[in-house]
């Protein structure tokens, strides 16, 4: 019998379908028996060893790094690292004109960079006349000045300005407004007071406030 066209597709079709199913019962088979085929000492030999190997090095050791020096007969180290300052207890407090850098940083609040600056600007003003002239320390805030104002007092006095015709020392609350004026006065060879300085309207009431202390003048 002779098959046209469309019967041999059939057959064709029948014949993989028939290969797919044969193929298909043959791959399942297979993996049922290697599911159930029980682990060879070997593989279990090879488990263990992993299982042991993970408890004995249960995390990556860290990494210590040496910071120990080298000294040789030239070189003995570095220096010490020096004691951590003590500080000074709640109510204790310091005489502002008088403790040096080292006293200052005993006061909470104060490291060694601003006990420097409280140093300077003290020398530069000739004393503290009060506690709130810290207000105006470089790098000075509210938060800091409200911490560490309490431990101050004053008990040594300031250092007054010398004013001669020759000189007029450099001082923060001198302004050059207020040299010109005093070099005038002194070019006069007149005596002066604060109502002079007021009069020749360089010097402001707050300026007269800050000098007093420290140009020390009588009215007449």
């Amino acid at each position: 019998m002779r098959l046209n066209r469309s019967d041999k597709q059939m057959v064709l079709l029948g014949v993989l379908l028939m290969l797919g199913y044969v193929g298909y019962s043959m791959l399942t088979t297979h993996t049922a028996t290697v599911q159930a085929e029980p682990l060879s000492p070997d593989t279990l030999q090879v488990d263990e060893v992993m299982t042991d190997t993970a408890q004995q090095h249960p995390t990556r050791p860290v990494y210590q790094r040496d910071t120990t020096p080298i000294k040789t007969s030239r070189y003995p180290g570095p220096p010490p690292q020096a004691p951590r300052v003590q500080k000074i207890a709640k109510g204790e407090t310091l005489d502002l004109n008088s403790a040096d850098t080292l006293a200052l940083q005993t006061v909470p609040g104060i490291g060694p960079s601003f006990a420097r600056r409280i140093a300077k600007y003290r020398t530069l003003l000739g004393g503290y006349y009060v506690v709130e002239q810290l207000q105006e320390v470089y790098g000075m805030d509210r938060e800091r000045y409200d911490r560490i104002a309490p431990y101050f007092r004053l008990e040594t006095g300031i250092t007054p300005l010398v004013i001669t015709q020759d000189s007029i020392p450099y001082h923060p609350y001198l302004q050059y407004r207020h040299r010109d004026v005093l070099r005038d006065l002194l070019r006069k060879g007149d005596p002066f007071d604060w109502q002079d300085l007021m009069r020749s309207g360089a010097f402001t009431q707050d300026d007269s406030l800050r000098l007093a202390p420290y140009l020390r003048l009588t009215d007449r």
